[in-house]
């Protein structure tokens, strides 16, 4: 079908206004949800640290712990300083402390495991504990001098 080149131009104007009003629709569309987006985003340095340890998570290795094994299980300690203490200590006075503050173990149920009577397990951890806090105290006080 020919047109004449006055019909031609005319449906070419035609063409670009419509053209025109789809893209002005589409940058409004856009902009609009440009709009609601905004209003729900929030800055990393605005939120809260419990809000933000949700987005990252921290790798764990066997070499960042001291590993200890008591009863068959394996016990990891993050703390550096608290894994030298508890390795100063002598096998039994370990496991009993390792069975009672990382297992949850009572004292009955520790004396049960190690053929021993309560209040011996209630005695070693006592001194264990005393044992442990002098090294910690020792160590931390060699490191502010």
């Amino acid at each position: 079908m020919d047109m004449s080149p006055s019909h031609q131009k005319t449906v070419q104007h035609q063409y670009d206004a419509l053209i025109k009003k789809s893209l002005k629709g589409e940058a409004k569309n856009c902009f609009i949800a440009l709009a609601r987006r905004a209003a729900r985003e929030t800055c990393f340095s605005d939120l809260r640290e419990c809000e933000l340890n949700k987005f990252f998570v921290t790798d764990t290795y066997k070499s960042d712990y001291c590993n200890f094994e008591v009863g068959g299980y394996d016990i990891n300690v993050k703390n550096d300083l608290l894994g030298e203490a508890l390795g100063t200590l002598p096998d039994n006075k370990r496991n009993i402390v390792l069975m009672s503050y990382f297992l949850g173990m009572s004292d009955e149920e520790i004396g049960i495991l190690l053929n021993v009577v309560r209040s011996t397990v209630f005695r070693h951890r006592k001194r264990a504990l005393e044992i442990i806090k002098q090294y910690m105290e020792e160590k931390s006080n060699g490191k502010s001098e």
